[in-house]
């Protein structure tokens, strides 16, 4: 019946995809130059895009001496032999040539100037700058300055009409060597994860052909681990079986189930890690994961998701690992506490990220998650205690200003004065969007900071030159601006209370899972003897709820029975194929004043990959959820994981169903909702209510009309009494 259910809703919601938004499709950066040693390419060519480095437009340089940033890491397993930026900028084409010109560094060293020369203004410029190999470090640092010009006498360095463009299109090539390294476990999560790659991660885990859940189980810890450490990156975890890997892998080995490859590895007395080099090509690690069962595989990767930091040398067995203190609901480390006010150096991970300098320096950038149930209705706003420092302009009402905004929505700006310091009793309370979760429909309200989303807070420096004379300008040659490490944003005293089926929640925050950081209230169910394609969406999913909490899923359960007793009073993943999801009879969905009513009924057949992802209520308990990833044929539950990964179409997931069809995302509200949280019961009803105003207003008379009878027959007591008293005493 539920399978039926699900399918019937699934139909249902596929009536409205013959119309849906397409994601975007991604290429692979990495690019090999055959130079061999060997049978082993050593030396391959990477580039890196502008817009793998989170410019998603071109970067505006605006006004004479500004700036531009852009960071890229060195992995531990590669040394650059050879860099060149190249970059396509158009000038504006008031500037005036020779003088306007861009300056490049590379970790503060100058690698080239650009001149601007006549003709080229107002057209798109293609530079290549040589990167001398001697100045990279582990994290990089490229600085653009752009020095602008105009023609006439008293030219304003802030004029309007200096500026340039730099296309995200721009990118960095780099010829890197593989080097060898140690089989060290004290390199970890290197060389699998390198957090100065900032590349999609990719992982491969290999098992044998034995495997059983459990040991499923322990892949999916893992990649959840992975997982928090990708964070804005992604992880993908392919599985296979028995084969040996060409890249850097994690490898599972019991006694009784080893790949292939590893068939005379000795057997194992204790859970342990090891690493070594791969038997063909010695630039590749492989990291044994290791046990004398699937028991021992779990208590393997469950000390190294905890005690990585203290494992040293080729090869660890873990003795004991314990949790101490179990997690509470909401403490997900991804997400701002509820629980007090946080100061904005617990958002970042760099002090030195709250200060920038120049006439027109970059934002500086605060970002941040809710949790998605955080309950906002009707709220006042969030207290942002906001302190901040700066250099001080020559004279009051300069034109100099700082700017907040908000999810790139306008908020307020402030003058700078000559004190050069602001914000001492300044308290601003911010706008709160509840991103569409609370309600059916996607409308968004703005400016405000989104539940169950990413935020961004973006205060803009800019300092105004002051003209002297007639033809004369002055400032000092450098000026900075500080946001306050001690500036607090206040979420405490939200209740936490959402209405479910809600896949927009699940998409952005892993939500209603990832309420409990180490999925201690989840079981992940899946079909007996399930593909490894299923196997391979559990895996991933992990992964992608790591990336979200922030904490690995030590504690989620696997099982391929729909037994009572163990999902009774837990949030259920359940994962499988359902070959009725390709023919079905469909209702046809009408979309009336937010209302999605059934209107007729279609038969159709679909043809190609298909897949879905729902939510219901669990069926065991109430006010639990059930989501529901299916796939019409083992392959299509690619289209899960891929869509999983794409931030374009998780911002198009809402609703109780999400169908997928190549590049293709429709979302839906169907079937019946719930909700789950708690509220103080004035605020239950208020809330409830408010969409009825004209029962509220009868409830509200009602009640009125109660307690003035309640009062009117108190009074009368009390008179009676008084009335009594007084002819007693004469």
């Amino acid at each position: 019946m539920r399978i039926k259910r699900i399918i019937q809703i699934v139909a249902t919601a596929l009536g409205l995809a013959l119309s849906s938004i397409s994601g975007a499709a991604t290429s692979d950066p990495e690019h090999l130059i055959k130079s061999e040693v060997g049978d082993f390419p050593i030396v391959t060519e990477r580039i890196i895009q502008f817009s793998q480095l989170g410019y998603n437009g071109s970067i505006s340089m605006l006004g004479s001496e500004s700036n531009a940033y852009i960071g890229f890491g060195s992995r531990l397993d590669e040394v650059i032999s050879k860099g060149m930026l190249s970059f396509d900028f158009t000038p504006s084409p008031a500037l005036r040539s020779l003088v306007s010109h861009l300056k490049v560094y590379l970790n503060n060293e100058l690698m080239g100037v650009i001149s601007i020369n006549d003709g080229d203004q107002g057209k798109k410029i293609n530079a290549d700058i040589p990167l001398d190999p001697r100045f990279f470090s582990n994290f990089n640092q490229l600085h653009i300055e752009f020095i602008g010009d105009t023609e006439g006498l008293c030219a304003n360095p802030n004029h309007p009409s200096i500026w340039t463009e730099i296309s995200q299109s721009s990118h960095i090539a780099l010829q890197v060597q593989k080097t060898v390294l140690k089989s060290d476990l004290n390199l970890l999560p290197a060389p699998f994860f390198d957090e100065r790659d900032f590349s999609q991660v990719n992982i491969p885990f290999v098992m044998g052909k034995n495997y059983d859940l459990s040991e499923v189980k322990a892949a999916g810890v893992l990649a959840s681990y992975f997982g928090v450490l990708s964070d804005w990156r992604g992880a993908r975890f392919p599985m296979s079986v028995d084969e040996l890997p060409q890249e850097n892998a994690i490898v599972f080995v019991t006694n009784t189930n080893k790949p292939a490859f590893l068939q005379d590895f000795p057997d194992a007395d204790k859970p342990t890690l090891q690493m070594i080099s791969h038997p063909e090509n010695p630039y590749i690690k492989l990291l044994l994961i290791i046990g004398r069962d699937s028991k021992d595989l779990n208590d393997a990767v469950m000390g190294l998701t905890l005690g990585n930091k203290i494992l040293t040398g080729p090869i660890a067995t873990i003795n004991d690992v314990k949790q101490i203190s179990p997690r509470r609901p909401y403490d997900a480390p991804n997400w701002v506490s509820t629980l007090r006010p946080i100061a904005l150096s617990e958002l970042i991970k760099n002090v030195q990220d709250l200060q920038v300098e120049g006439r027109t320096p970059p934002p500086i950038s605060v970002n941040f998650r809710l949790a998605p149930d955080l309950f906002t209705w009707q709220s006042r706003g969030i207290p942002l205690d906001l302190m901040y420092r700066y250099s001080p302009p020559s004279e009051e009402n300069s034109g100099s200003r700082m700017s907040l905004s908000i999810n790139s929505q306008f908020i307020e700006a402030f003058n700078l004065k000559m004190e050069g310091e602001g914000g001492k009793s300044k308290r601003i309370r911010v706008p709160l969007l509840d991103d569409g979760l609370l309600g059916l429909g996607d409308q968004v309200r703005i400016p405000a900071f989104k539940v169950g989303s990413n935020n961004e807070i973006e205060f803009e420096f800019g300092f105004a030159s002051m003209t002297e004379g007639m033809c004369q300008s002055s400032q000092p040659s450098k000026q900075y601006a500080v946001i306050q490490a001690d500036s607090t944003i206040d979420f405490s005293g939200f209740p936490h209370y959402i209405e479910m089926p809600n896949l927009r929640a699940f998409a952005n925050s892993g939500f209603p899972f990832t309420r409990m950081a180490d999925l201690s209230e989840t079981v992940a169910i899946v079909p007996k003897n399930a593909p490894i394609e299923a196997l391979q969406t559990f895996i991933n999913v992990m992964g992608v709820i790591g990336s979200e909490s922030g904490y690995p899923a030590i504690r989620v359960e696997l099982i391929d029975t729909w037994a009572e007793e163990q999902l009774k009073d837990k949030d259920i993943l359940s994962i499988g194929v359902v070959p009725e999801l390709q023919e079905a009879n469909l209702n046809w969905v009408l979309d009336v004043e937010d209302v999605q009513v059934v209107s007729d009924v279609i038969s159709v057949r679909s043809e190609g990959a298909f897949a879905a992802i729902t939510g219901s209520e669990s069926p065991f308990t109430q006010n639990r959820s059930l989501v529901s990833l299916l796939a019409a044929n083992s392959a299509d539950f690619s289209l899960i994981d891929e869509a999983l990964l794409d931030s374009g179409k998780i911002a198009h997931m809402f609703g109780s169903v999400v169908t997928l069809r190549n590049n293709e995302v429709a979302s839906f509200n169907v079937g019946d909702h719930y909700f789950v949280g708690e509220l103080p019961i004035w605020q239950l009803i208020w809330y409830h209510f408010s969409n009825r105003p004209v029962l509220l207003a009868f409830i509200s008379a009602f009640l009125v009309v109660i307690i003035t009878i309640v009062l009117w027959r108190l009074l009368r007591t009390v008179a009676r009494k008084r009335l009594e008293t007084d002819e007693d005493n004469v």
